[in-house]
């Protein structure tokens, strides 16, 4: 009996070498940044309250900004969380432009690419998440 070609039972829960890293999709992402907005005690320490945000360590592609009040920006972003204050999205269309506040706890998921300006509205800072594929 040739013993050679029965798989090797203790490898079944490590990853293959030759296998391809996950590919990461909006919901994987959508995923990360929700975890990320539960544990602010790992990511917290970072913030910088002077306009400029700041990449959290890790794979992918997340950041994480303080919004002066009055301050607007047009950030790139596949994934937005907003974790503290609001914030108020305009997104323009072949309809026209649309407004939408975006409040804290809320993640909102990008489609297609339409151009979009973020503000903050409030008289406090405002803190978010966005994340990129």
């Amino acid at each position: 009996m040739n013993l050679s070609v029965i798989p090797d039972l203790t490898l079944q829960g490590a990853d293959s070498p030759y296998s391809a890293r996950p590919t990461v999709t909006i919901g994987r992402l959508a995923g990360l940044v929700r975890t990320l907005a539960a544990s602010p005690v790992d990511w917290w320490h970072l913030a910088r309250f002077d306009g400029v945000p700041v990449r959290l360590p890790g794979e992918a592609e997340i950041w994480l900004s303080a919004w002066p009040p009055g301050y607007r920006a047009a950030p790139a972003a596949d994934v937005l969380a907003v974790l503290a204050g609001e914030l108020s999205e305009r997104t323009i269309t072949d309809h026209g432009v649309a407004e939408r506040a975006i409040r804290a706890n809320r993640i909102r998921v990008y489609g297609a690419g339409h151009p979009r300006e973020l503000l903050n509205p409030g008289p406090a800072y405002a803190v978010s998440l966005h994340a990129t594929v």
